[in-house]
C-alpha cells in the first residue's frame, strides 16, 4: 500500500522531476567547477601514468571476459588486479601532499554535493507534504526560501552520518568482493557471486538507512517539530514499523538500480535524465505517505481522492484539522 499510493502521489506531481532536475544540475556544475579548480590539476599525474593505463586496461578485459565467459583470464584476475592497485598505491604514496590535499578536497566537494542535494530533498518533502495536506501547488523556489533554515540545520546532522556510514558500507562491498574472488575456486562463479553478493549488502544497506531515516523530514515538515522531538518520533515509527519500511525501500532500492542500468544501456544514459530526480521524488513520496499513514492523517492523494485512515469516520470532514 506504502509503495503503490506513494507512486500515485509521483505521477500526480510529476513536475517536480523536471524541477528537481534542473536543481541538480545547476548543484552538479558548481561542484564540477570546484573540483576542477581544486583536485583535476594534483591528480592529472595518476591519470598520464602507465600504472593507471594498465589497471583500466585490466577492467576492460575482465569485463570482456566476464560476458565471453574467459574462464583462463578470470582465474587470473584476482592476483593482477591486486598487483595493479598496489602499483598504482605506490605511485599515488610517493606523492604524499598532493594526495593529502586530493583526499581532502574531494571529501569537501563530496560534502558539500550531499549537502545541496540533501536541501533540495527537504524541499521537495515540504512541496509534497503541502500536496498531501491541502493539494497545494507551490513554488519550488518558495518552498525552497521557507525551509532554507529547518533543511540546513537537518543537513548538518544527516550529512556527515550518512557520508560516514555510505563510506564504511562501500568499503565492505569493496572487501567482500575481493574476498570472494579469492575464496571461490572457480573464476565465473566466483566473479557473479561477489557482484551479486556485493550489490546485494549495497541495497540492503541503503534500504536500512533509509528506514531509519524515513520519518524526521516528515516531522519537521508536515508537524513542524524541533529536532529533537523528530529524532524521537521518527526512531518510534522505525521501530513499530521496521519490516514494512524495510522491505517498501529494498523493492524499490532495486527497482531503481534495474530502471537506472537498463535505462542508461538501452538509452546511452539519456535514460537517467529523468530515472535519477524520479528516484528521489519517489523516496521522499514514501517517507511521506509512509508518516501520514503512520501518523494516522488525511491527504490528498490526487485532486478527486483523499486518503483516510481506517480508524476515522466518514462523516469527519477533511478540514476540520486545518486553523483558520
Amino acid at each position: 500500500m506504502l509503495f503503490k499510493n506513494a507512486f500515485h502521489l509521483l505521477i500526480d506531481n510529476f513536475s517536480l522531476n523536471y524541477k528537481f532536475l534542473l536543481y541538480k544540475i545547476i548543484i552538479s556544475v558548481v561542484c564540477v567547477g570546484l573540483a576542477a579548480a581544486l583536485i583535476v590539476p594534483n591528480v592529472a599525474f595518476i591519470f598520464s601514468s602507465e600504472e593507471f593505463s594498465s589497471l583500466v586496461v585490466l577492467i576492460k578485459d575482465f569485463l570482456r571476459a566476464l560476458v565471453s565467459g574467459n574462464t583462463e583470464f578470470l582465474n587470473g584476475f584476482p592476483s593482477e588486479f591486486s598487483s595493479g592497485i598496489a602499483a598504482l598505491g605506490r605511485l599515488i604514496s610517493a606523492e604524499t601532499g598532493r594526495l593529502v590535499f586530493v583526499v581532502v578536497s574531494a571529501v569537501v566537494v563530496l560534502l558539500l554535493f550531499r549537502f545541496l542535494s540533501g536541501m533540495g530533498n527537504f524541499v521537495l518533502g515540504g512541496l509534497i507534504d503541502d500536496n498531501m495536506s491541502s493539494y497545494a501547488k507551490t513554488p519550488f523556489s518558495s518552498a525552497y526560501i521557507k525551509n532554507l533554515g529547518k533543511a540546513a540545520l537537518w543537513q548538518v546532522i544527516y550529512v556527515p552520518v550518512t557520508f560516514v556510514y555510505d563510506a564504511a558500507v562501500l568499503a565492505l562491498c569493496y572487501v567482500f568482493f575481493l574476498i570472494l574472488l579469492n575464496i571461490i575456486s572457480f573464476a565465473v562463479v566466483a566473479t557473479a557471486a561477489a557482484l551479486m553478493l556485493s550489490v546485494a549488502l549495497f541495497l540492503v544497506s541503503q534500504a536500512v538507512k533509509l528506514t531509519v531515516f524515513n520519518s524526521m523530514v516528515p516531522a519537521l515538515v508536515s508537524d513542524q517539530c524541533k529536532l529533537s522531538a523528530a529524532f524521537r518520533k521518527g526512531f518510534s515509527q522505525c521501530r513499530g514499523n521496521f519490516g514494512t519500511l524495510f522491505s517498501t525501500y529494498l523493492v524499490t532500492c532495486l527497482l531503481i538500480l534495474c530502471l537506472g542500468v537498463g535505462g542508461a544501456f538501452c538509452s546511452f544514459g539519456a535514460a537517467l535524465l529523468l530515472v535519477v530526480p524520479m528516484s528521489f521524488v519517489m523516496l521522499v513520496c514514501i517517507q511521506f505517505v509512509s508518516y501520514y499513514t503512520f501518523e494516522k492523517k488525511k491527504y490528498f492523494l490526487a485532486e478527486d481522492k483523499i486518503v483516510k485512515p481506517k480508524e476515522a469516520k466518514e462523516q469527519e470532514n477533511f478540514y476540520d484539522d486545518f486553523e483558520l
